[in-house]
């Protein structure tokens, strides 16, 4: 009979064995007891099997599988930049040709082409959908007609490859509608597989709070799961805030919550370059994947009012110098090459500063520093 008064252990059975009556090979080490290798063991008194071993072996991903799996690094759809699975996005301020780069990029895999801007391309269909909300069917073909016929001038490519690229207008957010956007995707990614889709503007297919974190979040997840379920990279053209051109590319420049940015692999920034209309800063803001060297730099841009083309100068800035570029001394140009020269003089930055002073130029500290770094780039 068990007495309630008793602790626990009190009332198991107990048999007291005296040292003569235990067998020295009956004793296990905790090493014993828990080694792999223990199947069974026994005592005087009787038999123990032990367990078989419960792990996720028979599991997909375990991290055996995933160690075992054959990649070296992140598969890339445009390396170094974007990956080939996932959410990344295009932000930038109005009139800094951010849906006429999307579509040269779209044009760009559709047809084939090894690079883009100076990225190498790694398409796997070289399929492509472009919904695009701020555009009509006819904006759109006069938008890529020109530089579409550059394209196919230089590279003598077959016009029929522009089947690889698909276009959409009509899309909504509203459940029971046919032309629900992740109804649309999944209708068209189930017939056919692409690499990259491009949604221009999220603003426009986005109807909740903007700054609400949960509202974003819950609403890029549905992308997210589709880009996961057809291997594909979604792409979104987003704003950057007011008077954010006054600054250093930033994913906090980024429109409302912080949400978006994010949910994001990689988030580029495009900029318009200070006081040149044709030239344009790309700028990696965020990429947990992408090497530090790459996000250090910016790279600079040519745009053709002619062809519509954005084209890689094979020129790079540091990012950090960006803000300094926004103001342009007007006797900058004739500062330059003095900065230079002192500089290869091995004169520090205060002592540049104060020969300039002397020779009459209006220059602090800050701008002599950042001169010096942008001149470093350019050469």
């Amino acid at each position: 009979m068990i007495n309630d008064n008793l602790d626990f252990e009190d009332n198991l059975p107990r048999e007291i064995y005296s040292a003569d009556e235990i067998e020295p090979n009956s004793i296990l080490s905790f090493e014993d007891l828990f080694s792999d290798d223990t199947q069974e063991f026994s005592t005087n008194s009787m038999t123990i099997k032990a367990e078989p071993t419960v792990s996720f072996n028979s599991d997909d991903y375990s991290a055996l599988k995933l160690f075992n799996f054959d990649y070296q690094e992140l598969p890339k759809l445009i390396d170094p930049i974007f990956p080939q699975i996932g959410l990344a996005s295009l932000v930038g301020s109005s009139d800094t040709g951010k849906s006429t780069f999307l579509r040269q990029l779209a044009v760009s895999i559709a047809m084939g082409l090894d690079k883009f801007v100076g990225y190498k391309l790694n398409p796997i269909h070289r399929n492509v959908i472009f919904i695009s909300t701020e555009d009509d069917p006819v904006s759109t073909s006069i938008s890529i007609k020109k530089p579409v016929s550059r394209i196919l001038k230089e590279t003598k490519k077959d016009i029929q490859l522009l089947n690889h690229l698909k276009f959409i207008f009509e899309v909504d957010t509203n459940a029971d509608s046919s032309n629900n956007i992740i109804k649309v995707l999944e209708k068209d990614l189930l017939k056919t597989p692409v690499d990259l889709v491009v949604v221009d503007a999220f603003t426009d297919i986005f109807s909740g709070d903007i700054n609400s974190s949960t509202k974003v979040r819950e609403f890029l997840n549905q992308f997210s799961k589709l880009a996961k379920a057809h291997n594909c990279l979604i792409l979104f053209l987003h704003h950057t805030g007011k008077k954010t051109h006054k600054f250093t590319a930033s994913k906090d420049n980024i429109l409302g919550s912080q949400a978006f940015e994010a949910k994001m692999r990689v988030v580029l920034e495009l900029k318009q370059y200070p006081n040149d209309e044709n030239l344009r800063t790309l700028t990696v803001t965020k990429g947990n994947y992408i090497s530090s060297k790459v996000k250090k730099f910016s790279k600079v841009l040519s745009f053709d009012e002619e062809t519509l083309l954005f084209q890689d100068t094979g020129k790079n800035l540091h990012s950090d110098s960006l803000a300094s570029l926004a103001y342009t001394n007007p006797k900058k140009d004739d500062m330059l090459p003095i900065i230079e020269n002192l500089h290869k003089e091995k004169k520090s930055i205060r002592q540049i500063e104060a020969e300039l002073k002397k020779s009459g130029y209006k220059i602090g500290k800050s701008t002599v520093g950042n001169y010096i770094k942008e001149l470093k780039m350019l050469t």
